[in-house]
């Protein structure tokens, strides 16, 4: 299996370590996933609206605390406290959330840049078998035809080319948009060494970790408790029949969201954890067709100047290295990012998880 994860990556990260030299002397600067966060982190204002709002929560819960000094109120320090830690975990999954979306932007920048860099390959061996082919028609062994089809073939690599520049220009603006930069400022992801290794996860664990754990989760525990409170509080005989029927209804519209958001949360986490299988099981047999396909080509090169297969051939299996490739680089990513939505899904703070670079 080791094996297999340096083949996988050399292949992905060949082209971002080879364009990160060239654009380094142009002033870019390359950031790793941990600084690519640490500055979304810094710049986000829907963070820095979840921390204002700890911090409004935080002055609420003292303001309650000194007027228990004036006039005890057991009910209102309670709505306090309850208030400032459904913010604080609001926060937190403020955080989380942006996390998740770095790391996407971040895996989405890498992945049309090494889609790039297949591109540019096929165009180097479109142009190669355009050579051979006006060769083979200068000795007589091909036809005006075959040269225009070779021909053809390099006009369509550098069209998938253009193709593939505007994605990457489209994925790393969606980048510095999530990082709360400028769309044009000259900063770009740090290339990784991606791992393609299976990851060891216990669905069932998982599941029930999450349905207890995870942030929304949290939050409306925290609010039902604060509910089931209030209808304890309020149901003596001095309470107005009218305040505690509105705590009832109160503490049954929490108990109905959490099962709701509990029966949307176990479905998000079988689908993730079924996307990762998916993703992981891809990735070996995409690695395989690479290798049949780069052979082939290899074999369907020295048939054609041979003049034992057809220049039709010899563009089919261009072709097909050119598929095969591109599969297995979206198998990576897709992995990868499979595995980081998982984590997200079940609850394991993305926040600070290292990627190696």
């Amino acid at each position: 299996m080791r094996g297999q994860r340096w083949l996988v990556a050399g292949l992905v990260v060949l082209l971002v370590v080879a364009m990160g030299g060239l654009a380094a002397a142009d002033g870019v600067r390359y950031v790793a996933l941990e600084e690519a966060e640490e500055i979304a982190f810094e710049n986000s204002l829907s963070l820095q609206l979840a921390k204002l709002a700890v911090a409004e929560a935080e002055f609420q819960y003292k303001q309650a605390e000194a007027a228990m000094i004036m006039k005890p109120s057991p009910v209102l320090l309670m709505q306090a406290q309850g208030g400032l830690d459904v913010a604080r975990q609001q926060y937190l999954t403020a955080l989380d959330q942006l996390a998740l979306e770095v790391r996407t932007d971040f895996f989405n920048a890498l992945r049309t840049q090494n889609l790039l860099g297949v591109a540019q390959e096929g165009l180097e061996s479109a142009e190669r078998h355009e050579v051979v082919a006006e060769k083979k028609l200068a000795v007589g062994t091909a036809t005006r035809l075959d040269v225009i089809r070779a021909s053809r073939s390099v006009l369509s690599s550098q069209s998938g080319i253009s193709q593939a520049k505007h994605g990457l220009e489209l994925a790393q603006m969606k980048f510095r948009q999530t990082l709360g930069i400028d769309l044009d400022a000259p900063i770009l992801p740090q290339d990784a060494v991606l791992d393609v290794e299976p990851v060891e996860v216990d669905l069932d664990e998982d599941m029930a970790y999450a349905l207890a754990n995870r942030d929304e989760i949290k939050q409306l525990l925290l609010a039902l408790e604060v509910a089931e409170k209030n209808v304890e509080i309020s149901d003596n005989e001095y309470t107005p029949a009218l305040t505690l029927q509105q705590a009832e209804l109160n503490l049954a519209k929490f108990q109905r969201q959490l099962a709701q958001a509990r029966q949307g949360l176990a479905l998000q986490i079988k689908q993730t954890h079924s996307a990762l299988r998916d993703a992981e099981e891809r990735i070996p047999v995409l690695q395989k067709g690479v290798e049949e396909a780069t052979e082939m080509l290899r074999l369907s090169e020295l048939s054609y100047e041979a003049d034992m297969i057809t220049a039709n051939d010899l563009e089919d299996a261009q072709l097909g290295v050119l598929a095969a490739k591109n599969d297995l680089v979206n198998a990576v990513f897709d992995y990868n990012l499979a595995k980081t939505r998982y984590f997200h899904a079940v609850g394991r703070s993305l926040a600070g998880q290292r990627v190696q670079h």
